[in-house]
């Protein structure tokens, strides 16, 4: 009569750690510079596909958070990023003040609108996932109406989740609303956002933005347990109206 043990090793045997139990590693993470969102999830993962919801006709800051991680990832992670911009959105001028190293960050203008913009930012992110060697990629589809969105199968998303899992990339989707769902490694729900300025009033250009108040909600991730309706402050020394 065969023991377990007998059993096991004539498995292990003829197939090497069939029976091993594999541990999921935890992924590297790339912080936001947003204190409270770093300190609920560490910050954005690598080998996964990130989601960023804001919906349209909102300050929800978005473009703060999106400035502030290429910041920390060309900066201090000293990373080589690339921002996939659907319909002409990057402020360079903004992103050189919030300290982001453009000699380590390329920019893919699409200049378009509509589903053409659409089309050649899914194709521009997909070559520079093969192509490797970027820590962070971002995908912005911030002003692509939700209509659009909405119409990209549930299959293109697996396609992306899956191929970036083989890299050590974090790919970061910026959107209206959730569109990956499961195939998402974190989604995170941006609210109102509100500005605190410091300045003379009467003087315009004597004000500039001291903080920036963020709402957020992290509805899905694979890292941390999820925190909901969650208020923050962004110390953006460098921002003026």
């Amino acid at each position: 009569m065969f023991t377990a043990e007998v059993i096991r090793a004539q498995v292990e045997k003829r197939i090497p750690g069939a029976l091993t139990i594999y541990e999921p590693q935890t992924p590297e993470l790339i912080p936001t510079g947003i204190a409270a969102i770093d300190q609920k999830i560490g910050g954005i993962p690598k080998c996964g596909l990130s989601q960023v919801c804001a919906p349209a006709g909102i300050n929800s800051g978005r473009t703060t958070l999106l400035m502030s991680l290429l910041a920390q990832a060309t900066g201090k992670k000293e990373e080589f990023c690339a921002v996939v911009d659907a319909i002409d959105c990057f402020d360079p001028e903004s992103a050189s003040r919030m300290g982001v190293c453009f000699s380590r960050l390329l920019w893919a203008r699409c200049g378009d609108r509509g589903l053409k913009a659409l089309e050649r930012s899914f194709r521009a992110a997909d070559i520079l996932i093969q192509n490797g060697g970027f820590g962070l990629i971002v995908l912005n589809l911030s002003y692509i109406e939700e209509k659009l969105i909405r119409k990209i199968p549930h299959t293109t998303w697996f396609c992306f989740a899956r191929k970036i899992e083989r890299t050590s990339t974090a790919f970061v989707v910026l959107l209206a609303h959730s569109a990956a769902q499961s195939c998402a490694a974190l989604t995170l729900h941006l609210g109102h956002a509100g500005a605190l300025w410091e300045g003379s009033e009467t003087v315009s250009y004597s004000r500039q933005i001291s903080k920036i108040e963020f709402e957020f909600e992290i509805g899905r991730t694979r890292t941390r347990k999820p925190a909901q309706s969650v208020t923050t402050y962004f110390t953006a020394r460098y921002l003026r109206t």
